[in-house]
């Protein structure tokens, strides 16, 4: 049937229409679909995921612990974490009493990659090394884009407890650029209020945009420090937004051409 047919036959052009309706309700519902389960994947990458060391050692499966790399799985992403030593490999080692993650430049071969869940003992020779300290640094390598929005420090093994940063000239080193940070949650006399989650009390530094495979380096420059915890989230896929929004504008179409 041609389009003047149609047009000189009213009725069988009805037909035709009311054959069209279902497959255009059928394609917007198609792509309805689509897009929610794209916004659905967007908004799992967005998501922070937060990274307590100092929980994972104390409340969770791990303890005082020492990794050649300590792999994390979060929601989103992945992280393996190793530590460095005066240019030469050394441990990530997760340390008791309120501290987190630090660097361990010996520990015994038995003692490395094993879980010590609600142990406390140490495994760091000398004990004293498994801060970040003179010539160390922590390397984290994420598997997908991220970005750091919240990197929390302490140092629990300081005779004052204190980072002094900003007033006292303190400094960590990040990726290569010295900071003064600021706070660390911790201080002389008082107990330890470092629960990482929601506690808007302790400061920190963020904001660090991280290309997957790429290693993200903290390091000593003046004052010894631990990693207490860290807030990340992914950064979705181009492709993923590409497909997301072809599907917006596919939405937008097949309503406009219904309306029509």
């Amino acid at each position: 049937m041609n389009l003047a047919n149609l047009l000189v036959n009213p009725i069988a052009g009805s037909k035709v229409m009311r054959m069209i309706r279902p497959i255009n309700s059928a394609v917007i519902r198609g792509i309805k679909s689509s897009v929610l389960l794209l916004l659905v994947l967007v908004g799992n990458s967005a998501q922070a995921d937060i990274i307590d060391f100092v929980d994972m050692t104390e409340n969770g499966a791990y303890g005082e612990s020492a990794y050649s790399s300590l792999s994390i799985a979060r929601t989103g992403f992945n992280v393996d974490i190793s530590g460095t030593k005066g240019g030469g490999d050394a441990f990530a080692y997760l340390d008791w009493h309120h501290a987190g993650l630090g660097v361990c430049g010996d520990v015994d071969a038995g003692n490395v990659n094993v879980l010590n869940p609600g142990s406390g003992a140490n495994l760091c020779n000398p004990g004293s090394d498994d801060n970040v300290t003179f010539g160390e640094a922590l390397s984290f390598v994420f598997d997908v884009d991220v970005v750091i929005d919240k990197i929390w420090f302490n140092n629990t093994h300081d005779p004052d407890f204190t980072i002094l940063f900003a007033n006292g000239g303190d400094q960590i080193l990040i990726n290569g650029d010295p900071r003064n940070a600021v706070g660390n949650g911790y201080a002389t006399g008082n107990p330890y209020n470092g629960i990482i989650a929601g506690a808007s009390v302790l400061n920190w530094l963020g904001g660090y945009n991280v290309t997957a495979g790429v290693a993200f380096d903290i390091a000593f420059i003046n004052e010894q420090f631990y990693v207490s915890g860290m807030e990340v989230h992914a950064v979705p896929e181009p492709g993923t937004l590409a497909l997301l929004g072809l599907g917006l504008l596919g939405m937008g179409l097949a309503r406009r051409r219904k309306t029509d």
